[in-house]
């Protein structure tokens, strides 16, 4: 009898980077708060630089990438029991083997050196690839010291009034409640964000009748979306809060003392557009605490 993997495993990328540490040790608290296994994986892309095209094989790239991953697993044990953590080694990108584990995972984590000055000039292939195609949740984490939420660092959800943002306030309010902490409501009504138009970040100005509109249709959409969470969790501390300016500056802002930075995806259709735009790009390049993109 073939066994059904379970889809509420965590499952991360190692490389052996500052970042993919980060990563395996915030895998490793989600896990252990969760009570779900962890899966490390790691990946040798193959052909290497020209290298398994009909010459002969200096190594074994599944061998190598599983000895990468029993090096996370090593630091992940430090958090989780041996049992709970388990290991597979991968000859193809990472970004392909961590979608293929996606299929069969509640959470995929990778790491993003947002610190570094290559990871503030674009998202890695990695980190695009896996957030575009995963079939699951995902949550990128920046290297450095991990955050989690709690009473002092609260869980921060984007909305726009889509049912995507709905399954975000959902996710947003589950993880808040997990972890004891806070729930923040944030919504914008910049002008790019309410009528669709896309551009540089800067202010555009509009006439006092379209502000009184847009903002009241904005305090409406953070209280529906804090209703659903109270609905969800009675017990959560809720604050919803609105802001005249771009949702990828207000999130950035809002998040820098928060324990976990909450968006959504728009799946088909939609989705592109949000995950190519200047949003979601400047939100997980800047943000220094973890991001978790949720699917629909």
């Amino acid at each position: 009898m073939q066994t059904v993997p379970s889809t509420d495993r965590i499952v991360v990328g190692f490389d052996g980077s500052p970042a993919a540490e980060s990563a395996v040790d915030w895998a490793a608290q989600q896990a252990k708060r969760r009570g779900v296994s962890l899966r490390v994986v790691a990946a040798i892309p193959w052909p290497y630089n020209g290298i398994g095209m009909g010459a002969a094989t200096p190594f074994d790239p599944h061998e190598l990438a599983k000895e990468l991953a029993v090096d996370g697993q090593k630091r992940a044990v430090k958090i989780l029991d041996e049992d709970q953590v388990n290991v597979v080694g991968v000859a193809d990108s990472a970004a392909n083997a961590l979608v293929e584990e996606s299929q069969s995972a509640g959470l995929v984590v990778v790491g993003h050196p947002s610190r570094s000055r290559l990871g503030q000039v674009f998202i890695g292939s990695v980190v695009y690839g896996v957030v575009a195609h995963a079939k699951c949740n995902v949550a990128v984490v920046p290297d450095g010291d991990v955050v989690l939420p709690g009473v002092r660092h609260a869980v921060v959800v984007g909305v726009d009034g889509s049912d995507a943002a709905l399954a975000a306030v959902t996710q947003a309010a589950e993880e808040a409640h997990r972890w004891g902490a806070p729930l923040q409501i944030v919504q914008t009504w910049f002008l790019s964000t309410v009528t669709g138009w896309s551009g540089a970040l800067a202010g555009t100005t509009i006439i006092d009748e379209d502000s009184d509109f847009f903002g009241k249709a904005a305090r409406a959409s953070v209280a529906t979306a804090a209703a659903h969470a109270k609905a969800l969790h009675n017990d959560l501390v809720v604050e919803t809060l609105v802001y005249d300016e771009h949702p990828a500056r207000a999130l950035v802002d809002v998040s820098r003392t928060c324990g976990l930075l909450v968006v959504g995806n728009r799946g088909l259709g939609g989705f592109e557009r949000l995950m190519l735009g200047s949003v979601s790009r400047y939100v997980i390049q800047h943000a220094i605490v973890p991001v978790l993109v949720v699917r629909r």
